[in-house]
């Protein structure tokens, strides 16, 4: 299942907000949001995204090693019951 942003034209086109990977038909639900008037901000994109992450980094103090993630994830798994 994927999740994009689009924009509905009162005729009914659709103006998707980024690429889609579609290579073959596929089934949609479309839901309407509430008008935004333009103030909405854009959506970005993935490469976007990334670069910000690139240039704003977690300091070293705020990141976890491997074993401290994995630590949490095997903590989390554990809750589930």
């Amino acid at each position: 299942m994927l999740t994009v942003e689009a924009e509905l034209d009162v005729d009914g086109a659709i103006r998707w907000q980024e690429s889609l990977p579609i290579t073959k038909p596929s089934r949609v639900l479309v839901t309407l949001l509430e008008e935004t008037n333009g103030t909405a901000a854009r959506q970005g994109n993935a490469a976007a995204m990334l670069e910000f992450l690139r240039n704003h980094r977690l300091p070293e103090s705020a990141r976890l090693s491997a074993e401290e993630i994995e630590a949490q994830i095997e903590e989390n798994r554990n809750s589930w019951d």
